[in-house]
């Protein structure tokens, strides 16, 4: 039976993965690159043995972690200080934190609002790879009822093992938690609350992911519910 795994970076996808590449033969893992072809192409396809997996995460919260993540893991060092490219360096040279790139996304200054702007839209970073790129609107609504289950990272611990009852697998290990780097950054750089601005500019930025993640919860039964009705 052919599962797809919608592997949103920074949804608590390594845990996933962990869990079920033991017990699940041809885990199919959708991440970067044209993940977002190669899914389309599975969800319309509509062949009636396959499963699909969607990691969600709230928006915001994924965005400030992915702007960390990204300073992190694309720097030399893995302190934010020497970035591997230039085009990731004029980023992360740009704006000190996740705030402050989100609130430029309104800037008026043009060049600083562009630049922002690029950051979410052709960066290659995680903070374009948000779910409404992996699952624009048009491909979400098309995914199959009671074959498609969300696994909500705030819901992990309930979610996941539900998801493995059903498939007749065994318990998840605990979530693996990457928040360890987090002490190599510089404090500054570290978003801890996010301004009204911010968190306005990120819903007007995220229209298409905002837009699966209400299709996505319209077709749950419940809140308790993980599978698409």
């Amino acid at each position: 039976m052919p599962y797809h795994l919608v592997h949103v970076g920074k949804c608590a996808g390594e845990s996933v993965i962990r869990t079920l590449q033991p017990q699940v033969a041809g885990l199919e893992i959708y991440h970067v690159h044209d993940a977002n072809l190669r899914l389309a192409d599975a969800v319309l396809r509509r062949d009636p043995s396959d499963i699909f997996i969607v990691l969600t995460r709230d928006p915001v919260d994924r965005f400030v972690s992915a702007f960390e993540w990204d300073l992190h893991s694309k720097s030399v060092e893995g302190d934010g200080r020497r970035l591997k490219n230039e085009t990731w360096g004029r980023i992360f040279g740009a704006f000190l934190s996740a705030n402050d790139l989100a609130e430029a996304l309104t800037d008026p200054r043009r060049g600083r609002r562009q630049a922002a702007v690029a950051a979410l839209r052709a960066s290659k970073l995680h903070m374009q790879f948000d779910l409404g790129w992996y699952l624009p609107p048009q491909i979400a609504s098309e995914l199959p009822s009671g074959r498609t289950h969300v696994i909500r990272t705030e819901r992990i611990g309930a979610d996941l093992p539900r998801f493995l009852t059903s498939q007749g697998l065994r318990a998840a290990e605990a979530p693996v938690t990457k928040n360890s780097y987090k002490h190599r950054l510089p404090p500054e750089r570290v978003t801890k609350t996010m301004s009204e601005l911010a968190r306005r500019n990120i819903r007007l930025a995220s229209h298409a992911t905002y837009a699966t993640l209400a299709l996505l919860e319209s077709r749950l039964a419940d809140p308790e519910a993980t599978v698409l009705e």
